[in-house]
């Protein structure tokens, strides 16, 4: 595969993300109106994201692989949560950003490095296939990630029914449905909602860019344990996972998918979610931002290590 197709997509995330940045300086993009993008972005187009990117490759054929990845999927999720649960009693037990720094672990950006780099090693099959992998993560990241982001500190906030009944859950539960049931979507619905849906990814790196600029720099180099958390989702988790996939299987495609997916940086989502839950923004958009940077090295080097 070609290094420096990856690297692009990591040059074109981060560009996205400075132009956040930037128009956040020139008075554009306020708190005010990332306030507003966040909500868009959780309650319309993310959601919609969901939903479409099942609409548009349901016509694969082979169900019954793709019902074995969706239970690796959900498998891999419940490994990631007990994992991160692990790593933040180690090394971050008394931080208030915990929760976040469990949730980088947990969450990653699937789909706008995902995707690409996929693409790039097996074509769009691997989209379609890394899109049910990651179902759990449609469910998850409204009802798990939005019940750690309220739970600040050392509150012990109760779960509630109301966690999980929200719109992205309803999403995911919809795009299943659609999926197990074989449900043909007009396409002139398929194509409201690509369009719809595709303004999720830029608006989300905008969105992130943005609110850093509310964030003194010098918080982004002297927060070590965010580097920390960063190197044992880049680089221990994927080495980890390509491991024991390889002790349970000798599918490569499957051992890509689960290296891969512990190989990218946290998901943008996080951003989203704390900003709309009032969490803590700062850490999750430092740790999207850090994570997605160094990811620019560590991806092509953990796929050419232990993938070519």
């Amino acid at each position: 595969m070609n290094i420096m197709v990856l690297i692009e997509t990591m040059v074109v995330l981060f560009v996205i993300m400075l132009i956040g940045y930037i128009l956040n300086k020139l008075g554009i993009l306020r708190a005010e109106s990332n306030d507003v993008l966040s909500e868009l972005i959780v309650k319309v187009t993310g959601p919609v994201l969901v939903v479409s990117s099942v609409c548009s490759t349901n016509e694969m054929t082979d169900k019954n692989q793709i019902i074995k990845i969706f239970f690796i999927g959900i498998l891999l999720y419940v490994v990631l949560i007990t994992f991160s649960q692990i790593v933040i009693k180690l090394f971050c037990a008394n931080d208030e950003s915990k929760n976040i720094y469990s949730l980088m672990l947990v969450f990653t950006n699937t789909s706008f490095v995902g995707y690409p780099v996929l693409r790039a090693l097996y074509g769009d099959y691997a989209i379609f296939a890394s899109a049910i992998l990651h179902m759990p993560f449609n469910v998850l990241i409204y009802s798990y990630g939005v019940y750690m982001i309220q739970n600040k500190g050392d509150s012990k906030r109760k779960f509630r029914i109301e966690d999980v009944l929200n719109v992205g859950v309803i999403a995911a539960i919809i795009a299943l449905v659609i999926f197990l049931l074989g449900i043909e979507v007009p396409q002139t619905i398929q194509k409201i909602l690509s369009m719809i849906g595709d303004i999720t990814i830029p608006l989300s790196m905008m969105l992130i860019g943005s609110s850093l600029a509310l964030i003194p720099i010098k918080y982004v180099f002297s927060n070590i344990k965010i580097y920390i958390v960063s190197f044992i989702k880049l680089i221990i988790m994927p080495l980890i996972a390509y491991f024991i996939a390889n002790l349970f299987t000798s599918d490569s495609f499957i051992i890509a998918q689960l290296t891969i997916a512990t190989a990218l940086p946290a998901g943008s989502m996080i951003v989203m979610l704390t900003t709309q839950y009032k969490g803590n923004v700062k850490a999750a958009s430092i740790g999207v931002f850090i994570t997605t940077v160094l990811s620019v090295v560590t991806i092509p080097l953990m796929i050419y290590l232990l993938l070519t």
